[in-house]
This record gives C-alpha cells, structure tokens and sequence, in this order.
C-alpha cells in the first residue's frame, strides 16, 4: 500500500459562480451523455375563483415538551396532523370568544 497515490482533487472546488464543470459526474449520474431532463409535471387544474383558498401565513408556535406530546398522541388518536388539530382548535376558541 505504500505505493497508492491519494485520489487528486484537483478541479473539485469551483470559485463562488463559476460554472460547474461538466467532466465530473455527479452523485447519481451516469458517466456518458446528459439525460435528457425530466418532463415538467402537468400543471395543475385551475379552479374557479369562488373554490380558490385563500393565501396561507405561516407563524411559529412553541409548547412545552408535555403540551407537545399532548398533542402528538391526539393527532395520532384521530389520524390528522398538528396542522389540522390546532387549526380546529384555533377556530372553536375564536368562535365560542366571538373573534
């Protein structure tokens, strides 16, 4: 084994926006000519204004290691997500205080 040359790295790192060399294979990528690239998948069905949801927020929600495994065996119990639990929750509490 002493006579085993470490593999070169030579022409690996690229400068900040340079193009990406060509000759070296990706992970996944066959050795030989470019793929054709994919399809773009279908666009998706247009429906009409009155069906349309509105635009989502996201917001950031903290809980205590319990409340959070409160919540995980609920959401699992019933086979909905935290999204749809909280929301439902959200919606009762706004409606019952008359928000």
């Amino acid at each position: 084994m002493a006579g085993k040359q470490p593999p070169s790295l030579d022409g690996l790192i690229q400068a900040k926006g340079a193009p990406r060399p060509s000759e070296v294979p990706q992970r996944g990528e066959a050795p030989g000519p470019a793929a054709p690239a994919p399809a773009p998948p279908p666009p998706a069905p247009s429906r009409p204004a009155s069906d349309a949801e509105p635009r989502t927020k996201s917001l950031t929600l903290r809980l205590s290691e319990p409340r959070y495994q409160r919540l995980r065996r609920f959401a699992f119990d019933r086979d909905a997500s935290h999204q749809e639990v909280i929301e439902a929750a959200l919606m009762a509490y706004l409606e019952r205080e008359g928000g």
